[in-house]
């Protein structure tokens, strides 16, 4: 499961019940000139409507422009880098084999694939958090947490949010008859040591835009279905 990392989040199911003076409101992101940084585990949790369950554990690391998101089933991440001029540039990295594939912006708006930045560091969308409203709140990993629910009709979304770290503690919805469930398994500083590798920088860098020169290459050949771009690309983001 890659990007589909973003496909997101529960933790606790003892939320309070909202009472008849809590007062709703609309999802509001703090407008601070940089995020918090943030060290976390999630597991995301897929359920059919035959009630069979698939289970993923994942890593996520926020700090200053950058983002990474790290899957352990295959030892890969991928990052996001914000630039001075606003620009983003995307990059698979392949820790087994040491090995990166990076894409520029105008790489990126060429396949279609140019980030949204919101959704890359706080894991939802702008058009969703629009329609999120409050109805309860909490206290989870020490901390206040708000729960909120989309106004769309016909359309399940939840969302316990942590103001204070500014991520979701737990976003559950459903896509075609599968409910998809993330939680935060993990906010211990010790979690960030699994999340980013200080060694990836000395990774045999390859450029994106010079992958069609390489397709012979053993390596290239094997991560050819995971590259965004590429004719092999797997677009099952949901799993």
């Amino acid at each position: 499961m890659r990007n589909q990392f973003l496909s997101i989040i529960i933790v606790s199911s003892a939320f309070l019940s909202a009472c008849t003076s809590y007062q709703t409101k609309p999802f509001l992101v703090e407008t601070t000139p940089t995020l918090p940084n943030a060290a976390v585990e999630f597991e995301t949790t897929i359920t059919k409507a035959d009630e069979s369950e698939r289970h993923y554990r994942w890593y996520f690391w926020r700090a200053d422009n950058r983002v990474e998101m790290r899957n352990p089933q295959d030892n890969s991440s991928e990052e996001w880098t914000r630039l001075a001029n606003g620009q983003v540039e995307y990059s698979m990295i392949f820790h087994n084999d040491k090995k990166t594939i990076d894409y520029n912006a105008v790489d990126l708006g060429m396949i279609g694939e140019t980030p949204n930045w919101t959704m890359t560091t706080l894991l939802i969308s702008p058009e969703m958090m629009a329609t999120l409203v409050s109805d309860s709140d909490e206290t989870l990993f020490n901390q206040k947490a708000i729960h909120y629910k989309t106004n769309l009709p016909n359309i399940v979304f939840e969302l316990t949010w942590l103001p204070q770290m500014q991520v979701p503690a737990m976003i559950k919805r459903e896509v075609n008859g599968q409910a998809i469930t993330t939680k935060i398994v993990s906010l211990e500083p010790a979690v960030k040591s699994m999340l980013s590798n200080p060694e990836a920088s000395a990774y045999d860098h390859n450029v994106f835009a010079d992958i069609g020169d390489k397709e012979s290459d053993p390596f290239i050949k094997s991560v050819m279905h995971k590259l965004k771009g590429s004719h092999d690309h797997d677009h099952g983001h949901g799993e």
